[in-house]
């Protein structure tokens, strides 16, 4: 075997990174067929290292593998990591991934019957079969799940910002990276949100709201929400109560693919109460602009208010 093979294989054995192994490495793992050193296959049998080690075994002192004995080793041991990793990545990659597209939406049914139904721009990240103590999901963006009961085994909702965590009831979330706030509302059951930034818990259920402020990153509930109202959009029904027009125009944009801009940025910190049932994006973009008393023009597909 080459000297400088020899090398990388004991710098390998010794945990030192070498180029030349991240270059075997990535060649197999790219195409797993024996490695080929210099248009030689390297294949040796693995009695002389099964010997050794058993000497080390019965000595129980420090050792060094002989010259020859390094391509077997180098092979055993990059067998044994591969065998992990396989079985690793076998369970890491039973994750499945879902993300939607502006003005797009999809309903997704879990592994235990839960059902979710993801709006625009959103992403789901869930396991293709629930396994442990407890049943957990990461979402960006905002999607309803109805949760199939099971006392044994909690499901839990991870946003970047939040943990709602729930046994089995029907509720909202939204929590839109780009948006300040993040919110859950309740239909059924009871719901149990924490910040993952202040651990602050809050438990919400039929009929009210919780609200991360993304300035301090607490947590606030209201109460009096009208529950016919959430998730609306499932519908193609857009609500908006006391929402910033940033939000109005971030929704629009998303909800149906559209590219919305202001001019005037001092718009923005006005506050919109809306119902918008079913409507073809010009319109509820001029009926927003009567609201707020402002004109638009559409020139090259974006829509400027100003």
């Amino acid at each position: 075997m080459p000297e400088e093979l020899h090398q990388d294989i004991k710098f390998f054995l010794e945990g030192k990174s070498t180029l030349k192994g991240q270059v075997l490495w990535d060649s197999w793992y790219e195409n797993p067929e024996p490695i080929v050193e210099n248009q030689k296959i390297i294949v040796s049998s693995d009695l002389k290292i099964k010997k050794e080690i058993a000497a080390i075994k019965k000595s129980n002192n420090s050792f060094f593998i002989s010259k020859e004995s390094w391509t077997v080793a180098a092979s055993f041991l990059v067998l044994l990591g591969l065998f992990s990793f396989f079985i690793f990545s076998t369970s890491l990659f039973s994750n499945r991934e879902y993300t939607t597209n502006r003005g797009e939406r999809t309903k997704i049914t879990l592994s235990d019957g839960s059902e979710i139904w993801l709006n625009a721009a959103s992403t789901l990240k869930y396991p293709t079969e629930f396994k442990g103590d407890t049943r957990e999901v990461y979402l960006s963006g905002e999607a309803f799940f109805d949760v199939a009961k099971d006392k044994v085994h909690p499901f839990i909702i991870h946003t970047d910002k939040m943990d709602t965590k729930v046994i089995g009831t029907s509720f909202n979330v939204q929590a839109y990276p780009d948006q300040l706030k993040q919110e859950v509302v309740v239909v059924t059951g009871k719901v149990n949100v924490k910040s993952t930034f202040t651990n602050e818990n809050v438990y919400v259920t039929p009929g009210q709201k919780v609200v991360l402020n993304g300035h301090n990153n607490k947590l606030q509930a209201y109460n009096g929400v009208a529950k016919n109202t959430v998730s609306l959009w499932r519908k193609n029904i857009l609500v908006f109560d006391e929402t910033p027009l940033s939000e109005v125009i971030a929704t629009l944009n998303r909800n149906y693919n559209v590219v919305i801009k202001v001019e005037n940025k001092n718009l923005n910190n006005l506050k919109i109460n809306a119902y918008f049932k079913a409507l073809p994006a010009d319109q509820v973009i001029d009926l927003v602009c009567n609201i707020i008393n402002a004109t638009y023009k559409l020139d090259a597909g974006v829509y400027t208010i100003k």
